[in-house]
């Protein structure tokens, strides 16, 4: 009883350590084996300020003859001109180790919307709008020269055009290394001047995106690995494996261990006894019992036995699955014992 009590107490904490093997592989593959990290090496900006100053005409709302922004709004009846400066900038972190820039081109539209787009030469921006400089540039909108330069292609193609607008898009080259990076591209921070006619305020001009910026990161990808968590998979799966073979063993032994414990019959062995006896009277047969009028049941074997001598008959056995049937065949009548059939 002491061996069944240990195995079943062995049983009992092998279920226990697989239980944890099995959590413990389960939680290791929610782990990565590797990650991917991006790491900033380094960031920089690019910066375009526009700025201007207004003159105006004569007026009573401000009185006075120049307004910059936010200072007004620009009426188209009384601004007559608009000079504008453009300021580019580049900064980064770490600093550049070296730089240039360069200003590739700019081009220069007027657009009357849904009619018609006017690109300007590079020889009509520097005569109508007065272009000069080239990384920082000035340039200004002449409103009456933009004004009839607008009637001239509406009578060219029959159409009047009220509201326009006016964009002055720079390209700036970039060529650069930050961070042991080279940064090699282009900056095209665009400018949109829009005349606007019956609106709630009236006639006036509006410029948007006086100040634009652009950041970026210089970024590098690194596969970070984690070799411990390989080595708690791999400990898991033999943890998992040997407690698993352990269980298994140790359940087969309870079960033989449990067997052993059973006790057995006093009726079969008695049987066994009595067949082993006899056993040059009882003769096997394959099919079962034949059907007589008359059957009786004898409570044992040895009694079976006895009527075989008196009647001077064979004592037949048949093995069905479940139970041994032991008879004698007198006429019609049927001598009969049963037993359970040993495993």
């Amino acid at each position: 009883m002491n061996k069944i009590k240990f195995i079943k107490i062995l049983l009992i904490t092998l279920a226990i350590l697989v239980a944890a093997s099995l959590i413990s592989l389960f939680y290791a593959y929610q782990k990565p084996t590797y990650e991917r990290q991006t790491i900033i090496l380094g960031t920089y900006t690019h910066k375009a300020i526009y700025d201007y100053v207004a003159e105006l005409k004569p007026n009573m709302i401000y009185n006075k003859t120049t307004l910059k922004p936010n200072e007004g709004t620009l009426y188209t009846a009384i601004t007559t001109r608009i000079n504008i400066t453009f300021t580019y900038t580049f900064t980064s972190n770490p600093n550049p180790e070296s730089i240039n820039i360069t200003m590739e081109n700019i081009v220069a539209k007027i657009e009357s919307p849904g009619k018609w787009v006017k690109t300007l030469r590079e020889s009509e921006i520097r005569e109508i709008m007065n272009l000069e400089g080239s990384v920082n540039f000035t340039f200004r909108i002449d409103c009456a020269v933009i004004r009839q330069l607008i009637d001239r292609i509406d009578k060219e193609v029959g159409t009047y055009t009220s509201s326009y607008n006016i964009y002055v898009t720079p390209t700036i080259r970039i060529n650069t290394i930050v961070a042991e990076r080279t940064i090699n591209e282009t900056y095209t921070p665009e400018l949109t001047i829009a005349f606007k006619t019956g609106t709630e305020k009236g006639n006036y001009i509006s410029i948007d995106e006086l100040n634009q910026t652009r950041s970026r990161s210089i970024t590098e990808t690194k596969e970070i690995m984690y070799p411990e968590v390989e080595a708690q998979r791999n400990a898991s799966y033999l943890a998992t494996a040997t407690t698993a073979i352990g269980l298994a063993a140790s359940a087969i032994t309870y079960i033989r261990e449990l067997g052993k414990l059973k006790p057995k019959k006093e009726g079969d062995e008695k049987v066994r006894r009595v067949a082993e006896e006899y056993k040059d009277i009882i003769a096997e047969a394959e099919k079962a019992p034949p059907e007589t009028q008359i059957t009786i049941e004898v409570k044992s074997l040895e009694d079976l036995t006895k009527i075989a001598e008196i009647l001077a008959k064979p004592i037949i056995k048949t093995a069905e699955p479940e139970e041994q049937i032991f008879y004698v065949i007198d006429g019609n009548i049927k001598y009969q014992y049963g037993a359970k059939a040993k495993p």
